[in-house]
């Protein structure tokens, strides 16, 4: 017997001009006084943050915006955060940009209502009261933080990368508009969309994927598939940008409820040592730990590669195939690449083991000897 809970918790509000909603979703949601996490390079790039500003005020909310979101955050930025929403008694927390942004939100959300710092509830349910209300809008496609009950971030002082998971931490409502993903370079759209394509995959291949969860998780990778290389060579291609958001958020709901695997236990330290991109380091590890998991998965990866390409093929071919597709996007194929160097190995397997979640969610057995050996084949 196999018992399972599902879940996908916030109101969607999706397509093109959605975001024109947020002050009246803010609204209905008790906020009077929003804080509101920007990413730094949208804030300088768009007309974003006056655009928020002004449709938070025709609905009568006072927005604190914090318009200096970095990626890969740390718990110093997020307590930061969180000290000028104190300081200014925010009653709600908005997200606007990518994971990072949304993930601050998120946090700021706990801390408004649970004393002390990001790093006090980072693990599983350490956060014992329920969180402010939370508004994700995500201009990524590509971690699906707004449908999930995560916010990660980086202890700097020890340069090591942990989630703060609890179901508080689930949005109350997400906003999916096109719009405001048109802007989005082609390096961050081949990075998040890979970063969802892995969620996806690695929920469809984990041990708690289930009858319900396996067909969202296909459905985000067909997307992907299909839409990512069109997004990544017309980024204004609003559909294709449209269809990343809808599987960017399947691959969060395949995430929530199945997990994700090895790929995410391996990409952590890269992040946590080095400064990779989650999207970089999932993707270029991701073609790795596959071909680690054969022949076990043999029958899945070949029901993947059936329902992606339309072909019957095997899995070993599927996997050159990956690596050809990850290559059209201009995304690393070795850690070489991104400058990490091979004396490192030790480290990242020490930071990976840490990472324990995901190694149990992995189809196979797996290791230090094998995790060793997945970075060795990496270099």
């Amino acid at each position: 017997m196999k018992k399972f809970k599902f879940c996908c918790a916030p109101e969607v509000f999706d397509g093109k001009g959605s975001f024109e909603k947020l002050g009246e979703i803010a609204k209905n949601l008790n906020g009077s006084c929003a804080f509101v996490a920007i990413d730094e390079s949208l804030a300088r790039k768009t007309d974003i943050k006056e655009k928020t500003i002004k449709i938070l005020e025709i609905s009568g909310i006072r927005p604190v915006v914090y318009d200096r979101v970095l990626p890969e955050p740390t718990t110093d930025m997020g307590n930061e955060c969180a000290e000028i929403a104190r300081k200014n008694n925010c009653d709600i927390t908005i997200g606007i940009g990518g994971g990072s942004t949304l993930d601050t939100a998120k946090a700021v959300a706990v801390l408004l209502k649970n004393p002390g710092r990001v790093e006090d509830y980072q693990g599983a349910d350490k956060v014992k009261k329920p969180s402010v209300c939370k508004i994700m809008v995500p201009t990524t496609a590509g971690t699906g933080s707004e449908v999930t009950l995560t916010a990660v971030f980086i202890r700097a002082y020890e340069k090591q990368k942990a989630g703060i998971n609890s179901s508080y931490l689930f949005p109350e409502a997400a906003i999916l508009d096109p719009v405001l993903s048109l802007s989005l370079p082609k390096g961050p759209t081949a990075s998040t969309g890979m970063d969802a394509f892995c969620h996806a995959i690695e929920s469809y291949l984990s041990k708690q994927a289930n009858f319900f969860t396996r067909p969202i998780s296909m459905a985000a990778m067909k997307l992907i598939w299909k839409n990512l290389p069109v997004a990544f060579e017309k980024p204004e291609n609003i559909q294709a940008r449209q269809d990343m958001l809808h599987a960017s958020f399947l691959a969060g709901v395949g995430l929530v409820n199945a997990g994700v695997t090895a790929v995410h236990s391996l990409s952590y330290p890269l992040g946590g040592l080095f400064g990779i991109g989650h999207g970089i380091g999932n993707a270029l590890l991701l073609p790795y730990v596959l071909q680690s998991t054969l022949p076990y998965t043999q029958t899945e990866i070949e029901d993947i590669a059936t329902e992606l390409t339309g072909k019957k093929i095997d899995a070993q071919s599927f996997i050159d195939t990956l690596k050809e597709f990850e290559k059209s996007l201009s995304i690393p194929s070795k850690l070489s690449e991104v400058n990490i160097p091979q004396s490192a190995i030790m480290q990242l397997v020490e930071g990976a083991m840490q990472v324990k979640v995901p190694l149990g969610n992995h189809p196979t057995p797996i290791t230090d000897q094998d995790i060793i050996k997945i970075y060795q084949s990496a270099f």
